[in-house]
This record gives C-alpha cells, structure tokens and sequence, in this order.
C-alpha cells in the first residue's frame, strides 16, 4: 500500500511538474537571443514626439533615466471566473514579456485547471489543460492574435518604456486621452487610454474578439485601473478589473494583482 501512495504521489507531481517545464523552455528559447547590457536608457528626447497626455504620464511613471526594457517577468494573482453570475475563483499565474519582439507567454492555474496564454513569432494561441497536460481547450487564429496584441499593448502600463516603441503608434484625441495602435502584418489593432488629472492611465478601452458558442464577435472590452504602486521605482498599476461591456450590463472576468515584476531578466522562475 505504501509502495501504490509513492508511486501515485510521484505521478501527481510529474503531472504538475510537466507544465512549468514546458514553459521554462520557450521562456528560455524566447529570451535567448537579448542582450540585457549596457541597455539605452529612456530620455526626454524619446517622448518629445509623442502626445502631450502621453509625455505627462511617461514622466508620472518614473521612466525617464531609467533603463528601457526589453525583457520582464512577473507573477500575479487575482480572482477570475467564465460567466456573468459565477463566483470569482482565485487565479495564480506568471508571465514573460520580450518586448522588442512584442511576445508574451502567460500561465494562470486555478486549483488544477491550467491555461496558457501567449502571442510568439507574430501568432497567439490559448490552451487550457488538466493536470497540466489534458487539453480541454484551445484556441488560435486571427481573432485570438487580435486579443493577443491588444492584450500586449494594453498590459504595456506594467512597463511603460514600451509605449516609446516605434511599433506604437499614438494619437492625440483630446486633453484626457489618446489612441494607440499596433499594426502587425495585415492586423492593425487600437486601444484608447484615458488619463486622470495625476496623469495616470486609470482607464483603457477597445474592440477585442470575444469567444461566445464556439465562436467569435467584437465585443466592447474595457480595462479599469484601481490602484498604483511603485515597483522598481516605476509606478505601474498594481490592481485591475478586466471587463466586457455587454448589452445586458458590464461582466468583470477577471481581477488581476501584481506581486513581483522585474525587468531585464532573462531567465525564468
């Protein structure tokens, strides 16, 4: 009986275990060709082109003098559920970002449902797996990697030298926003950030793809920033609500937390 426990305790562990493997090894593979010495730092020359709401909030930030970053790791929590009337479940997860290749690879567990989320070499895919290696669900094509880049231009705030990026593109709506957009082969996708009057992004707005009955219908999709904090002498937005306004009423899907964010660190957890 005691050899069966052994055996059943070392199988759950490959089972766990088999994911984050996975992932260390594009993690490791994305990052592998950065060079993170001697890295340009972030002037006022950088922002001088850009809109006025956008200089004044770069410089709220605190990324002037600081280095520009190229590579971040991160881990989160926060609680998530699938529909309007669930109870939020709590969500840990980690993610990398390669900025200059604009790529991302996130992975959120909730008790043994795992999903990973990622956009590499200009295409994006979520898959969502039990135990870590029973696919349940997956997705791809070009609705998911016009979520995967808005994804990565929205979550941008975490480190804010990225909107300096020539891929960027910025325009200036009025005294309290300004447009961004990113154009990647024949997707172009745009986001609207609101600004408040301590010059912080407290509100990000845009047309994303949304998943409904296996399949997919731009749906208005709104990020609320509630709280600030400093990491790394950079203040970032540390609590969110994600949402999608929908006809019957806002569905808050997911409430994400920042725990620990480093930049220009080119291995993975």
């Amino acid at each position: 009986m005691k050899s069966q426990v052994k055996i059943a305790v070392l199988f759950l562990f490959i089972l766990l275990t088999t994911g984050c493997s996975t992932m260390n090894k594009t993690v490791t593979k994305m990052f592998a060709d950065i060079e993170t010495n001697d890295v340009e730092r972030v002037s006022e020359k950088d922002i001088e082109n850009l809109p006025q709401t956008v200089q004044n909030y770069l410089r709220y930030t605190g990324i002037i003098g600081k280095e520009k970053v190229k590579t971040v790791r991160l881990k989160q929590g926060g609680d998530f559920r699938l529909k309007p009337h669930q109870d939020f479940k709590t969500m840990k997860a980690v993610q990398y970002f390669n900025v200059d290749e604009m790529e991302f690879h996130w992975q959120g567990k909730v008790n043994i449902v795992t999903a990973t989320d990622r956009f590499i070499g200009s295409k994006g895919d979520l898959t969502v797996k039990l135990l870590g290696f029973i696919r349940v669900a997956y997705a791809e094509g070009p609705e998911v990697d016009q979520g995967e880049i808005l994804r990565f231009l929205a979550e941008g705030v975490w480190f804010p030298s990225v909107f300096v990026n020539d891929y960027i593109d910025w325009q200036s709506l009025d005294d309290r926003a300004a447009k961004a957009t990113i154009t990647l082969n024949d997707l172009s996708v745009s986001a609207i950030f609101y600004f408040n009057e301590k010059n912080q992004i407290e509100r990000i707005a845009a047309k994303r793809y949304m998943e409904k009955d296996g399949s997919f219908e731009l749906a208005d999709w709104e990020i609320q920033i509630r709280e600030y904090q400093a990491f790394n002498g950079v203040q970032i937005p540390k609590k969110s609500e994600v949402i999608w306004k929908l006809d019957d009423g806002d569905f808050c899907w997911y409430r994400p937390e920042i725990y620990e964010i480093e930049y220009n660190v080119t291995e993975p957890y």
